[in-house]
């Protein structure tokens, strides 16, 4: 199945802050301030308040995350926030090649904060390094291989005075927010993109942007 993974850190603590941008994409995508024409399934409650925060609309599964499955025009998906700490990011995707939910690495796409991109800016990638981000580097040793998309936000430039956890860890300040509304819309264009036709048809919405 087509999966987005978003990543970041569970709890109301975390919720806002510069290294949870993966979840705040799929919140936005959910309550419907992205992507058009999109429908999501629920089971159960339809408003549940869960361990990420908030009210939450994602289904908890058996497995190291939480989940909701959407469809657009037909092409079925299901959009993933692991409840491990982004360091152990990586569990997510045992379990789901291991229970069939992910059956071969072009199905990924992971959306991650990058320090090194700044603020309004994404970049897609379809392989490559963790570039030291430690969510990534969780997910390449699980699955043994750098080969799966990458969506980066930028949350930069990397701070000279500040210590890089601290920065990473804080909210958005009042300046960067718009900045940070316009790199989550143009990162949902291309998840959008790609659920609609693939990596392809991603990287060829990435020109126009």
């Amino acid at each position: 199945m087509l999966t987005v993974v978003g990543l970041g850190n569970p709890g109301i603590a975390y919720k806002n802050s510069r290294h949870n941008t993966g979840f705040m994409l799929l919140d936005g995508i959910v309550e419907g301030r992205f992507i058009k024409d999109v429908s999501f399934r629920q089971s159960g409650r339809r408003f549940v308040r869960r361990l990420l925060g908030s009210i939450e609309r994602f289904d908890r599964t058996s497995g190291p995350f939480v989940s909701i499955e959407g469809e657009l025009n037909g092409n079925v998906f299901l959009l993933i926030k692991p409840t491990t700490f982004m360091n152990d990011s990586g569990r997510v995707f045992s379990y789901c090649t291991g229970h069939g939910i992910i059956n071969d690495l072009s199905e990924i796409l992971v959306i991650v904060d990058d320090i090194d991109i700044e603020i309004g800016h994404i970049r897609l990638r379809t392989r490559g390094s963790s570039g030291g981000h430690k969510g990534l580097q969780s997910i390449i040793n699980h699955l043994g291989s750098v080969e799966f998309a990458r969506l980066r936000v930028g949350i930069g430039p990397r701070p000279q005075d500040i210590d890089l956890t601290d920065y990473v860890l804080d909210t958005f300040c009042t300046e960067e927010q718009e900045l940070l509304e316009k790199s989550l819309s143009d990162a949902s264009t291309i998840v959008e993109a790609w659920i609609r036709g693939g990596l392809e048809n991603a990287q060829r919405m990435m020109s126009h942007l």
